[in-house]
């Protein structure tokens, strides 16, 4: 895209090309990233595409190199040159001189693309452009205008070469075709074609479904699936004829047993397959990502057809509760109580409250707030834990605050987490406001939710100090693995019975307490991913035995050689975790490479029923941490991103829950009358959301420092955040 004299070569300007096709969406939501013009937006397109062309001839038509690592940096040694250029193809000369440009001219430009298809599950891909075609049609006798009869020679391709789409007979444009066919159809009165499973199973799983056998193909298992499909398309079109007649409770009762119908059969349906005889040559991996994708059409379209006002396809909700102000650290901490106030009023500058399909929900009802004290910590947290705390809150004397709530026997490791009274209900109480939008989400309720709560919870772990971090990090209960475990609990246990959950962590720290909780060994229900600041070159290799802690610091104290929590979130023990450092400060262009290059690949092949957001806004460029530098609008494509993958993979299904963020400027006048005061004091205006009781002691070096805040910081962080939630509530 653009030129340069020099260029360091190194491991950060020199990367390995991630990408293996055309994908408009990610390649869109790759530029939001790179803090470029809009109207760069064609040059970056036509340079991926030249890019993943090449890649495709070298990976079809030109040989690997079968050489060590040891001999490529022999042979670089020798040449006096780096061992990406030993490694790089050498492409023939006649590929690098077709005319480009003519050809990527003709290709369709951006301006002229349809608008991102935000809400459906399949992607817009592109045609890769095929180099050896037009490198044949320059030689005889295709010059000539005739057709050669011989197949050219495709040698070096291998299957894990480059990715296909798991069902070449249910592709996008194809879907498109059923959707307007779909549309005639209904409004021509059409229904029995509407309703047939043809309209939500691709022709391969229908194709299955009619199999009956062959030698070495057994249809039940695979066979059960056309019944379980059509029993449940035909329960869906009753319910939709029936659906008008009710009442409004009637149909939220009626739409919740539905959707958490069209989830179990889901799964049932994907152990079936598991346990069944699958067709030579037939990939089971493909049938059960086709089947899934049948299932999630259903549920869309019954969130489609039995939404209404304020409930189902279209709606977010905003979940705070007043008992969370209870929660009082101490003086001089980031982590103040203001940050629920702000994060409020972020939320209803986005329109929580004031639009009817944003709803601002400020209270947690006795039952979620029972479960979670009762029912879903005791599963996330070792009993030892909880009681110690429950017990060191207890003690504390009703006027006192900023007492140390996580110090150990030893009095160490309390000094960054500290409380009041009214912490552990605060904390119980956010963990019963992540457990209803659990329920919200999955039962149609909504499409997405923002829980505004604190205390944070991601460095909560099973016990005090998870993964030999130094102390909580302002953390008491974990709400994100609180939500992923309710919603992965049996039916029969009182959860919702989702096979697998998602939790993405954008805090600037690692989540070590919900790596601790839910992927300290393998579990295939959870897929943890967190992008953060750290990496082994800042807080060291592991020394197997050592227990030197002197690399680590508080969170938001002294800076010593680490990043708080330390080692723990620089590597991804298995599959179960994808840990990715990005150095030390969070940069917009890191963190957007990493969601399309990582993130999306592995979500999508994990294939979530349900996104966690551990939603932390400390990686911004105010922030008093100082380990960031994204904007506001950073945040919110963040967000969209993840939305995306919620809707390839689960309808959409997502919810977030407040984690870090500090950048609130002072919400109250300064007491501190024995330093100079400056001629104009500029205060945050939070208005009624701010409680007349609520104090706000800041210290003036740091007041110093959120004063930039006032330009840009945490509460327009959560307006983007929410922004993006609206946005992205329709699913088509």
């Amino acid at each position: 895209m653009f030129e340069y004299d020099t260029i360091e070569v190194s491991e950060y300007n020199i990367q390995e090309y991630t990408h293996n096709s055309i994908s408009i969406e990610q390649l869109e939501t790759g530029f939001k990233f790179l803090g470029l013009p809009k109207g760069v937006f064609a040059r970056y397109l036509d340079s991926h595409r030249l890019a993943v062309s090449l890649k495709a001839y070298s990976l079809k038509h030109m040989s690997k190199n079968r050489d060590s690592e040891d001999q490529l940096l022999a042979s670089a040694s020798l040449t006096e040159s780096h061992i990406l250029s030993v490694k790089a193809p050498i492409f023939p000369d006649v590929v690098l001189m077709l005319p480009f440009d003519y050809i990527l001219s003709k290709l369709t430009h951006p301006s002229e693309l349809a608008a991102s298809s935000l809400g459906n599950d399949e992607d817009t891909q592109e045609p890769v452009i095929d180099i050896d075609a037009i490198v044949h049609s320059l030689s005889p006798p295709e010059c000539f205008g005739k057709t050669s009869q011989e197949p050219r020679n495709s040698s070096c391709l291998t299957p894990e070469a480059l990715p296909s789409s798991p069902d070449p007979n249910f592709t996008p444009a194809k879907s498109a075709k059923r959707a307007l066919q779909l549309a005639s159809e209904e409004n021509n009165g059409d229904t029995d074609a509407v309703w047939s499973i043809n309209r939500f199973a691709s022709d391969f799983l229908v194709g299955l479904f009619q199999r009956e056998s062959v030698d070495d193909y057994s249809v039940e298992g695979v066979g059960q699936l056309g019944t379980l499909i059509t029993n449940l398309v035909a329960k869906l079109r009753q319910t939709c004829s029936a659906y008008p007649g009710y009442g409004m409770h009637k149909k939220v009762i009626e739409l919740k047993k539905m959707l958490c119908q069209c989830l179990l059969i889901k799964g049932h349906g994907e152990d079936c397959i598991e346990y069944s005889s699958i067709p030579h040559g037939v990939s089971k991996v493909t049938i059960i990502t086709e089947w899934r994708k049948a299932c999630e059409r259903i549920y869309k379209r019954a969130v489609s057809k039995l939404s209404f006002t304020g409930v189902g396809n279209g709606v977010t909700s905003v979940i705070t509760d007043s008992r969370c102000n209870g929660h009082i650290t101490q003086l001089g901490s980031f982590e103040r109580p203001v940050r629920l106030p702000a994060a409020i009023k972020g939320a209803k500058r986005a329109g929580a409250g004031r639009d009817p399909n944003v709803l601002l929900l400020t209270e947690v009802e006795d039952n979620y707030y029972n479960m979670a004290e009762n029912v879903v910590i005791p599963k996330a947290h070792k009993k030892t834990y909880i009681k110690r705390l429950k017990t060191k809150i207890q003690s504390i004397p009703p006027d006192q605050k900023g007492v140390p709530l996580t110090d150990d026997s030893d009095g160490e490791g309390g000094d960054d987490t500290m409380g009041s009274r009214g912490s552990y209900a605060a904390a119980v109480v956010g963990i019963g406001a992540s457990l209803k939008a659990v329920d919200m989400v999955v039962t149609g309720k909504c499409v997405n939710v923002f829980c505004a709560i604190r205390p944070p919870g991601h460095h909560a772990g099973l016990e005090l100090r998870p993964m030999q971090a130094v102390s909580n990090g302002f953390c008491l209960f974990n709400a994100a693995a609180c939500a992923a475990i309710y919603a992965t609990t049996p039916l029969s246990q009182g959860g919702l019975g989702l096979r697998r959950v998602c939790v993405i962590d954008f805090d600037v720290h690692h989540g070590n307490g919900t790596q601790d909780i839910l992927c300290s060994t393998y579990d295939p229900r959870y897929l943890y991913v967190s992008i953060h600041a750290g990496g082994a070159h800042i807080n060291g290799f592991e020394d197997e035995g050592s227990e030197d802690e002197s690399f680590r610091h508080l969170l938001g104290g002294r800076k010593t050689e680490g990043i708080f929590p330390g080692r723990c979130g620089d590597t991804s023990p298995h599959k179960g975790v994808l840990n990715i450092p990005l150095g030390q400060k969070v940069t917009a262009s890191a963190m957007g490479s990493a969601l399309v290059s990582q993130v999306t690949p592995r979500v999508e092949e994990f294939s979530p029923d349900l996104i966690i957001l551990s939603a932390g806004f400390d990686a911004h460029e105010n922030d008093p941490l100082g380990m960031g530098g994204l904007s506001a609008a950073d945040f919110g494509s963040v967000t969209e991103v993840a939305c995306q993958m919620a809707y390839k993979t689960c309808s959409g299904r997502i919810l977030s829950v407040l984690e870090g963020g500090y950048g609130i400027p002072c919400c109250r006048p300064r007491n501190d009358l024995f330093l100079p005061t400056t001629s104009e004091e500029r205060l945050l205006d939070l208005g009624e959301d701010l409680p007349s009781n609520m104090d706000d002691e800041v210290h003036y070096t740091l007041r110093q420092k959120l004063d930039k805040c006032h330009e840009e910081g945490f509460l327009e962080c959560v307006q983007s955040h929410v922004q993006s939630f609206v946005k992205c509530n329709i699913r088509k």
